[in-house]
């Protein structure tokens, strides 16, 4: 059966979690004792499907899979046209990866990931570009039925 991506997005009751996105950075000076510093980077938007009893594996279809990742790409290079200053948009595949929520009485959900970070220094934290990129991927996610957790 051919999918598109808002039919999968019903059927499997796709939401999306943002997350801030941190560096550590480990500063070593010789005669200094180590320090480390925790930098806000960028956002990871976590992208989850879930399991339906449709479903024969614990991982999703790589048919269905693939086409999430396309759309999501797409959403990627879009946004990324748009971006100022040295914003970038990541796309991180996890096909084999299963995520129990127990929130939910331990539902079976399949996950991407979105990463919205930039290039201008792993000291510099997130900005204005990176926040704008994040409100355009949520109203793109949205606009294709997926809910916000």
């Amino acid at each position: 059966m051919p999918y598109d991506i808002r039919s999968l997005v019903k059927e499997h009751h796709a939401f999306y979690e943002v997350l801030p996105y941190y560096v550590v950075i480990d500063e070593r000076s010789e005669g200094r004792p180590a320090a480390t510093a925790k930098v806000h980077a960028g956002y990871d938007i976590d992208i989850y499907g879930e399991r339906t009893k449709s479903d024969a594996s614990w991982t999703p279809s790589p048919e269905k899979y693939a086409l999430s990742y396309a759309a999501l790409k797409k959403i990627a290079e879009r946004v990324s046209q748009h971006a100022n200053g040295s914003c970038s948009l990541q796309v991180i595949p996890s096909p084999s990866t299963v995520v129990f929520d127990f929130r939910d009485h331990g539902k079976m959900e399949a996950t991407l990931r979105l990463r919205i970070s930039h290039g201008r220094g792993l000291d510099k934290p997130a900005g204005q570009p990176e926040q704008s990129a994040l409100e355009e991927v949520a109203q793109e996610l949205k606009s294709m039925g997926f809910a916000r957790r």
